[in-house]
């Protein structure tokens, strides 16, 4: 696992400002929603309520309650005669408790219905459900006190096990290539993405030598899932350099010229006289690397987990979060990471 954790001390936890730039290379849902980030650390001292009864309660209130218990989160609905459970109301943080302990998992956190819920798009506060839900894991699990008690250890989670088929491989040969995705890409992209261009920009997949082209260009396609190509996505999803204003439209030509090259690639048919294992991809690979550190102080965590979009989010849970932006040449690779290519950034401030 590719990650980046920042620490400090307790005293300057909610007064750093963060500036970032991060270069990784890894091993290799929904409608789109509108972050609201908490640009300010939750307050300590407006609760007026009865004092927590126990330790644990204590626990859950700095851990859980405080964060979920504004309006832009938990607070405008699982409140005291709002919505049940009442797991934020803010008159008796011993009642809220009460509600909030059927919904969480202290022996395995990223089990706890708080996450799952959020994880499937239930009222998630960021863009991305999965970073919801993994910044809810995480104060789940400082209520539990896993952190306090030793290093963060990785949840392993067996990949789907599928068998071998057949499968296509692209041609040595560039013809299919300069014939179905280059015209598109030489027309729209050569700008930026040729090595003659004004201000180049790698990769050179629009390049005026139709080889070097395709060889840019066989990384940013996925021939078995066209609409997951690099391709395809940094236009209908990420919104880079779209043509004729119409990025939908753009992404939609751009899958339908990879469709046509990869309808011309034959299907290569497995050996029936050998003796095959069951199918793994690359992202089917089991993240286990990385684990077992101490984040008593962390103050940003970024795991590069979403694997889309234009932000890596800070899972660490501490307010206020430190996304990074990426601009410029940077892309998402499997086992969580990201790839910054030259003029590429990921920051934060």
């Amino acid at each position: 696992m590719n990650s980046i954790i920042v620490k400090s001390a307790r005293a300057l936890r909610h007064g750093a400002v963060l500036v970032a730039l991060a270069t990784l290379a890894a091993c290799s849902g929904g409608a789109p929603t509108e972050d609201r980030p908490v640009t300010q650390a939750p307050p300590v001292a407006d609760y007026t309520g009865p004092a927590p009864a126990t330790a644990d309660v204590q626990a859950f209130r700095i851990n859980v309650w405080e964060n979920l218990k504004s309006s832009s989160r938990c607070g405008s609905c699982h409140t005291a005669g709002g919505q049940a459970p009442h797991f934020v109301r803010t008159d008796d943080v011993n009642l809220a408790y009460q509600e909030a302990v059927q919904w969480v998992n202290l022996a395995q956190p990223e089990q706890s219905r708080l996450v799952t819920k959020v994880g499937e798009g239930h009222n998630c506060w960021l863009s991305q459900n999965s970073a919801c839900a993994d910044t809810m894991t995480v104060w789940v699990r400082n209520w539990a006190g896993s952190v306090s008690s030793g290093g963060k250890q990785i949840a392993l989670k067996a990949p789907p096990i599928k068998d071998v088929g057949s499968s296509k491989t692209f041609p040595d040969d560039p013809a299919l290539f300069s014939s179905t995705v280059y015209p598109l890409l030489r027309q729209h992209c050569a700008r930026c993405h040729a090595s003659n261009a004004a201000t180049p920009q790698a990769p050179y997949f629009s390049d005026a030598n139709v080889a070097a082209a395709y060889a840019a260009a066989r990384p940013k396609i996925n021939l078995d899932s066209i609409e997951l190509s690099r391709l395809v996505v940094r236009l209908r999803q990420e919104f880079h350099n779209c043509w004729n204003n119409d990025c939908a439209g753009s992404a939609n030509q751009m899958q339908a010229a990879i469709r046509s090259f990869a309808d011309g690639i034959p299907l290569t048919e497995v050996d029936s006289s050998l003796v095959l294992s069951k199918a793994l991809t690359l992202y089917d690979g089991t993240v286990a690397a990385g684990g077992n550190r101490f984040e008593s102080n962390v103050i940003a965590l970024w795991e590069f987990k979403t694997g889309m979009g234009t932000v890596a989010f800070d899972t660490s849970g501490v307010e206020p979060s430190v996304n990074l932006n990426f601009s410029g040449d940077v892309t998402w690779m499997g086992g969580w990471g990201i790839n910054v290519g030259a003029g590429g950034k990921a920051q934060a401030s």
